[in-house]
Order: C-alpha cells, then structure tokens, then sequence
C-alpha cells in the first residue's frame, strides 16, 4: 500500500519560491511577452543637458583599435607596416598611436589606390 502525502506537502517547495519578490521583466519573458525596460536601464539621452559631462573627442587610435576600426587583423597591419603601407604612427611613452587624421588620410590613399588599375607594360 502506497502512502499519499497532503497537498499541502506538495506545494511547500513552491511556496518557498513564491515568496520571493518577482521580477515582472523576467516573468513576462517566460509567458512569452516583452515589456520596456525601466528607464535607468535602457539607452542614455541622446541629446545631453548642458551640464551633464560629455566624454572628450577621440583624438587617435592605439593599433588594436585602428585595426578594429578599419576592420583588418592586427598580423595583416604589421604586413602593411613591412611593406610601407600602414599609416604613420606617433609613439606615446611606449604606446604607438594613430591620429584619426592620420588614419582618414591611409583610407583615402587606400581608396584612390584600390581604383587605379596597374597594367603591365606587356599588354
């Protein structure tokens, strides 16, 4: 013969769960809805006060960050570097930086040069 326990055994795991405060973006998540998130969550202004601080203007890239930018790896830059081609970078202490000048101007050259057609002087 089988022992059954009361319902009330039953439910006591669930009840332990169900004290716990519930975060309606994570239930409404489960049921198959979204809601917008609280305002401290989502996105900043994209128009600043006047007093709110302003991060300053990026003025050069470290060669990871230039590579990143312009969407090559780090071995292809020291390729181009071998060859003459990579833009000039300043050193910083130890750190080697490029001039988003410096680094407008290389996209510009590698864009006029990516034009040109080299013929051989066979054809």
């Amino acid at each position: 013969m089988t022992k059954t326990r009361p319902t009330a055994e039953l439910e006591e795991p669930q009840a332990k769960h169900q004290s716990r405060p519930v975060d309606e973006r994570v239930a409404a998540a489960a049921a198959g809805r979204f809601i917008d998130a609280p305002s401290d969550l989502s996105t900043p202004v994209t128009c600043p006060s006047p007093c709110q601080v302003r991060a300053p203007p990026l003025l050069g890239y470290s060669i990871q960050e230039f590579c990143t930018a312009v969407g090559i790896s780090l071995s292809f830059f020291y390729e181009l570097k071998q060859a003459g081609l990579a833009p000039r970078a300043m050193k910083l202490g130890t750190r080697r930086i490029i001039s988003v000048e410096e680094a407008q101007k290389w996209c510009r050259e590698r864009t006029e040069a990516s034009g040109k057609v080299v013929r051989s002087p066979h054809e």
